[in-house]
């Protein structure tokens, strides 16, 4: 049986930093943790971090998939993560409606970074299950490429946090449901390359 997970363990940095988020959250409670990224360690140096590196920096997670297209080696990979990534931000949004949680903003005093046209509702965050969508494949399929993806993808979680529009328990959900999908999208890719024979 094919092996879903890379077995040396520098591949789960986002998993590691996944534990992380959740230790802190019940250690220093969520609310805390977020005014602790948020304002605590808040700098003009992190500002400028967030706005002119990691931003385009979380743009190659979807610009190298697509480039992927024109290599025929790794155009089923690129089909992956551009579909899961899609998949995981829509199924986000409508997570979203259901669970209905507010953003910071609305109880707390939040220093937001970044005029960001967002929805209402926080819980998960979609932008790390988009971020996660489109780097989780590549862990699945070319383990020894994942690591910048994974790193991107987990500094977008705490981009989030920093810039004040999500709590760190949504960027934990929206790795773990990212996580659960990108599985289950990837046995249902396999299904069809059998079926159909496609490469």
């Amino acid at each position: 049986m094919e092996k879903l997970f890379h077995t040396d363990k520098r591949y789960f940095l986002p998993f590691f930093i996944l534990l992380a988020i959740f230790s802190l959250a019940v250690i220093f409670k969520n609310n805390e943790l977020f005014v602790f990224i948020n304002q605590t360690i808040a700098s003009s140096t992190l500002d400028f971090v967030f706005s002119y590196v990691l931003i385009p920096l979380f743009l190659l997670l979807g610009i190298v998939p697509f480039f992927m297209l024109f290599f025929k080696g790794y155009r089923q990979l690129s089909v992956f993560c551009l579909i899961s990534g899609f998949l995981c931000s829509q199924i986000g949004s409508l997570s979203k409606l259901l669970f209905s949680l507010p953003r910071p903003d609305e109880f707390l005093d939040v220093r937001l970074v970044g005029d960001w046209q967002v929805s209402a509702f926080t819980f998960p965050s979609t932008t790390v299950m988009l971020a996660f969508g489109l780097a989780l494949p590549i862990l699945l399929e070319k383990p020894k490429l994942s690591p910048p993806f994974l790193i991107i993808a987990s500094l977008v979680g705490f981009a989030v946090i920093y810039s004040g529009y999500h709590f760190p328990y949504d960027v934990a959900a929206g790795m773990l449901f990212a996580l659960f999908l990108v599985l289950l999208f990837k046995q249902i890719k396999n299904w069809a390359v059998k079926k159909f024979n496609y490469v």
